[in-house]
């Protein structure tokens, strides 16, 4: 292949990487001469007492390397990179995605390159762990800036909107 062809017209490998170990393998991929590609979006978790925004794959343990000459001369060396698993394999020959479908994956990632995927969801059933009302159970309303949250509680069959601290729920 022509190195002077747009990236698009190439296919893409899928490596598949060891457990959190997107960000190593592609990086260490990069420093052989090639062409890697690993979708990330933002994420809120909840730790403890402690509500954090992290970036995190789209797709874990899975990572793309161009097909291009680089790495198709040193497709030997991709399975012994830090951070890799094995190159996906049909037969003899590497998995390959077409580019359409990575131009696809990356246009929605820049599109929603700003928003974060929240911890809760509206109307999910939630447990709180903490506080006055712990052990109660309510539905999720709403974020109440970043660390607060509103939850419906039913209280003598009456439903009563309560703020509170994230880090005091629980999924059910």
């Amino acid at each position: 292949m022509n190195l002077d062809q747009p990236t698009t017209k190439l296919n893409w490998w899928v490596v598949q990487t060891k457990p959190q170990a997107e960000t190593l393998a592609m990086s260490h991929l990069e420093q052989q001469g090639m062409t890697t590609y690993c979708p990330m979006y933002q994420k809120e978790t909840i730790h403890g007492l402690q509500v954090k925004t992290i970036v995190t794959p789209l797709f874990p343990r899975y990572g793309f390397v161009l097909a291009n000459q680089i790495a198709q001369h040193a497709v030997h060396a991709i399975r012994s990179t830090r951070g890799v698993n094995r190159l996906l394999r049909v037969g003899d020959m590497p998995s390959t995605m077409d580019a359409s479908i990575i131009d696809e994956i990356r246009a929605l990632e820049a599109q929603h390159q700003n928003q974060t995927d929240r911890y809760f969801k509206s109307n999910d059933e939630v447990r709180i762990t903490g506080g006055l009302y712990q052990g109660l159970e309510g539905i999720y309303q709403m974020d109440e800036g970043l660390e607060r949250a509103v939850v419906l509680l039913s209280l003598l069959q009456k439903d009563t909107r309560l703020t509170l601290d994230k880090t005091q729920l629980r999924k059910k």
